[in-house]
């Protein structure tokens, strides 16, 4: 008895399932009359037209999801709205499977990623795609870090910038034109100021 080709036979026949079931899911109905119309950035209003279906790959393997599509007659822009709700608009992955190519893309070379994807999740997904992921993820990352830091100058507040996972932080804070940058190997536990006693 193959105990590894029955656990692999057994993971895909959940996951086909587990896609089936997250198809139907996805399925959403047209809306209601009185949500048929949506603002439109260009400052019109998108009408709905139909209900339109596309792939997206989930943690369980390829499904699709149905959803309103809105039509701007002005400027002709279409709206999906559940894809932003769901996080997927104008992106083949979900959610999960993007964590997943960022988590594996982070450390390795994207081929190497690719396969772990493969070995790991049952997934298929190119070395392109872990690469294109994980540095949009990293660029959100590093965009989020430096709005910490902006909304800190501007109120004059210490800001945590970045935990380590070994509990090491590193904190910045402001002293009238001066910046501290202190770096600590274990945390460092934000207290209030005391009156009278420098920040």
């Amino acid at each position: 008895m193959d105990l590894e080709a029955i656990e692999n036979a057994l993971r895909s026949s959940l996951h086909q399932a587990g896609a089936k079931a997250l198809q139907e899911l996805l399925e959403f109905d047209g809306p209601a009359p009185e949500q048929r119309k949506l603002p439109c950035p260009c400052g019109h209003q998108a009408q709905y037209r139909q209900l339109r279906s596309r792939p997206v790959l989930t943690v369980v393997g390829w499904t699709r999801i149905t959803r309103p599509w809105y039509l701007c007659s002005h400027c002709h822009e279409g709206q999906f709205p559940a894809d932003e709700a769901l996080d997927v608009a104008g992106m083949d992955f979900s959610p999960g499977v993007r964590r997943m190519q960022a988590l594996v893309g982070q450390d390795a070379p994207f081929d190497r990623g690719r396969q772990q994807m493969k070995v790991l999740a049952g997934l298929e997904v190119t070395a392109k795609s872990v690469e294109r992921t994980a540095e949009a993820i990293g660029a959100d990352i590093a965009e989020g870090e430096q709005s910490e830091i902006r909304r800190a100058v501007q109120l004059d507040l210490p800001v945590i910038i970045r935990s380590s996972l070994n509990g090491g932080t590193i904190r910045r804070s402001s002293v009238g034109w001066v910046t501290v940058l202190t770096v600590s190997p274990i945390p460092i536990p934000l207290q209030p100021e005391r009156k009278g006693t420098p920040p």
